[in-house]
């Protein structure tokens, strides 16, 4: 099971403070964040649903957004109201006939030699492309729990997204689909287990949903935040605690939750299977579990407009 592509980016994007063809979306080859990867970004869905594009949680994005900008020092702010005009513009402009994948990101331009922010100017850029199931949700993931490290907050700072971080992601993914693995997992400094390369991580283990706790060295995951309200509401209070590799491997579910991967569950990580343990026994494969399955049918009930938070969660846009 491959991740799936996707498609080219729509035909315009938000660039210079207003909606360009994608082609004249550039930047100087010298350009400071394509030179030191200083840069935050948001990845944000858009689901295709009667004649709307829904998109998921779009506030708590740019709040987070927002904060990225703060942590590290970029100065730059936008409203919630222009940001959400923005998106106006771009789903009218492009019209997508299917699911989205938005990609803001704050960047600066300033051609210089140095890596240093003082006098930088920054700007926010978004492109978005046509993106489905990026994973094959009827299917595990196999994993593997990866010899590369997630940076601690005190190297880089863990609760902003931020691009030059995500070359951690890249050597650890890499490292896991060239030993036919679908993706990896990341230990922090002390050998816990956080998150994925790009996904946070929700173990079952006897029972009871555990979490890796905030301070810890995973980015603090939209989805993983409702995810936990999906608990409370069914009364299940997660725990938050530190997650050692013999946890996982005894776990009875591990699930992946994200933007891009949405809630996936684990097939085996470092090739043992993940499930109870009477079931993990000989060839079956084991399909999700009781907790992914509620989770899924939750999440399902929310972009059909049933849930009770449907309303708070998701923002309507018209496609023309």
């Amino acid at each position: 099971m491959k991740a799936t592509p996707p498609k080219p980016t729509l035909p315009y994007v938000y660039f210079d403070k207003k909606v360009v063809p994608v082609e004249d979306a550039t930047v100087g080859i010298a350009c400071h964040s394509l030179q030191y990867g200083m840069t935050c970004f948001a990845g944000i869905r858009g689901y295709h649903r009667d004649g709307k594009l829904h998109v998921f949680r779009l506030r708590d994005h740019h709040e987070r957004l927002m904060n990225s900008s703060r942590i590290l020092g970029m100065g730059y702010y936008i409203s919630y109201e222009d940001f959400e005009a923005i998106f106006t513009e771009l789903i009218a402009k492009n019209a997508p006939e299917g699911d989205v994948y938005f990609r803001p990101f704050i960047f600066s331009p300033t051609q210089r030699l140095a890596p240093r922010l003082p006098g930088l100017d920054f700007d926010l850029a978004i492109y978005l492309v046509e993106l489905d199931n990026y994973f094959d949700l009827s299917k595990g993931l196999k994993l593997a729990i990866s010899g590369w490290r997630k940076f601690s907050d005190n190297a880089m700072p863990t609760k902003a997204k931020a691009g030059g971080c995500y070359v951690n992601s890249s050597m650890a993914t890499t490292d896991a689909i060239r030993n036919g693995y679908h993706d990896a997992l990341l230990t922090d400094d002390q050998g816990y287990v956080v998150e994925g390369s790009v996904s946070n991580m929700v173990m079952i283990y006897r029972d009871q949903p555990v979490i890796p706790p905030v301070g810890s060295a995973q980015l603090e995951g939209i989805t993983l935040r409702t995810v936990v309200d999906f608990f409370r509401e069914e009364g299940i209070e997660p725990i938050f605690q530190n997650v050692d590799r013999s946890m996982i491997y005894t776990c009875q579910e591990l699930l992946m939750v994200g933007t891009a991967v949405q809630i996936n569950f684990v097939h085996s990580v470092d090739g043992r299977k993940i499930g109870p343990i009477h079931e993990v026994q000989g060839d079956k494969e084991l399909g999700p579990g009781k907790f992914c399955l509620l989770l899924r049918d939750k999440f399902a009930s929310v972009l059909a407009g049933t849930h009770p938070r449907s309303d708070e969660w998701l923002t309507a846009f018209k496609l023309r």
